[in-house]
Parts: structure tokens; sequence; C-alpha cells
């Protein structure tokens, strides 16, 4: 998953809105800065940015729009969440028209110092969006367990593959196991795609929101954070294993908890 030598570049999306996305893109930066390295989580949602809600820093004097638009530099916008020492680059929360993710790939090539840039998508598939694929060396699709979100995911990995950018796998968020969701094996089936890990529903999560600090900081040993955990070992390159072995559980836990509900 990691480049030898350079920074990694990934951009985190979802087919669709309300899957979590933003969660998983900030809780996994949060995670690899904790784990030593050098992150910087860009947001590049620039309708309804929320990346610095998440963390607690709504003061943006410099967003990426005044990035994109020549007004400043990238790392004039930077700001530091303190608890991680990840460096971030908000989105200001006014709405700027006029600005589009076009010189995206030139601002994250001016963040070549870091290990890991990981870049916050808006939803859907938007000619924004395309820019972020072309600026991004992978990307991790987030999904929620249902036939039109996998659907519009299933888009995601179409688009990537004509545009020949790499995914690296989707993730399943806000699994519930009832009978109801697509299982690991349908949402790799219909995608084509590997799933690198599911993440449980998790009250801890909208709470982690409301009181703006990563979950995995909030309750690091919630279900949602364990999880959380393995997407950014996977990411760092380090839990390709981890994550498969995982997977593997979770899916032998789903199969045993179906089959011991009552018909």
């Amino acid at each position: 998953m990691e480049k030898v030598k350079g920074t990694m570049v990934i951009g985190v999306i979802s087919g669709k809105g309300g899957v979590g996305k933003s969660v998983v893109a900030v809780n996994t930066a949060s995670l690899l800065a904790k784990l030593g390295r050098q992150v910087a989580l860009v947001d590049a949602d620039l309708s309804n940015p929320s990346v610095s809600l998440h963390l607690g820093l709504s003061y943006t004097p410099i967003g990426i729009q005044e990035v994109l638009s020549g007004k400043n530099r990238a790392s004039d916008g930077l700001m530091i969440h303190p608890l991680t020492g990840l460096r971030v680059l908000p989105a200001s929360l006014k709405y700027k028209p006029d600005v589009t993710l076009k010189n995206l790939k030139a601002v994250l090539g001016s963040l070549d110092a870091y290990d890991f840039v990981i870049v916050d998508s808006p939803p859907g598939i938007t000619e924004d969006v395309e820019h972020i694929l072309e600026a991004c060396d992978k990307i991790v699709i987030v999904t929620t367990p249902d036939i039109p979100s996998i659907t519009s995911a299933s888009k995601i990995v179409s688009l990537c593959k004509d545009m020949k950018t790499e995914v690296a796998g989707i993730i399943a968020n806000r699994v519930t196991n009832s009978n109801y969701e697509l299982t690991e094996k349908e949402i790799r089936s219909l995608s084509e795609t590997e799933v690198i890990c599911g993440i449980p529903e998790d009250d801890n999560v909208p709470a982690s929101i409301a009181v703006r600090l990563p979950v995995v900081l909030f309750k690091p040993n919630s279900a949602a954070s364990q999880n959380l955990r393995v997407a950014a070992m996977f990411l760092s390159g380090e839990g390709a294993v981890a994550a498969g072995k995982a997977s593997a559980i979770h899916r032998f836990f789903a199969w045993l908890k179906r089959m011991l509900k009552v018909r």
C-alpha cells in the first residue's frame, strides 16, 4: 500500500452522501498521525465541508478555496490538530461558487513533505470528484451495506478504472449485520473490489462528532474505533494481513449470528 519513497495521496470517496465518508477520512488520518507518520488531511468538499467541524477547528482563516484560487499557498492554510499532530487543510465554511478543484493536483503536489495526504471528497460523481481521482495515487471507497449505496460505489469503481486510478478497496461502514444487509462477499462480487474492513454502527460515532473529537480518541476501545484501526493499518502498509484476518473473523461471526437467529 505504501510507496517506498514519496508521498502517498489517498482519496476517500463515496458514491452517495450519508455513508460516513468524512468519519473514515478524519479517523484514519488521525490514526496514521498517531502511528508517527507525517499526515496532512485535506477537505476537498467545497459545498459541504465538515473536516474542521469533526476536529473542533471551526475557525478557518484560510481555506482550500483560497489556495485553489491562487491567493495563498497550501502551507498558509494548514492548521495543527493538537491531540494528534495532524495537519489539516480545511475548506472554508462559507460557500464560494466560483471555486473548483481544477488545480487540486498542484495543491496536493505542494504537500510533498508528508508521508500521507488524505483527501476527503464530496459525495457522488461530479467534475470535482474527477479532479480528485486525477490527483490521488489511490482511492478508498466508503459505502453502507445496502444496494443503493453499493450501486453508487460500483459507479465510482468503474470511473476509477476508466481514469486508471487505483482503488485500494472498499470500507463498508455502519454495519449492523441485519439479514437485509449485503455481506462482504456480496459487496465484493457486486463491486468487483476487495473489502478492506467493515465498521459497525456505533453510537459513539455521532457522540464523538458532537464533541468534535475523532471517535478513535473519544472512545478508543469502541467497536468502530477498533475497526477503524484495521483500516488505518491497511492504508499504512503495515496491516494488510491484519485486515484480511479481521475481515475473515467478521464474516465468520456474521455468519454464525445469522445461523443462530430464530427463523
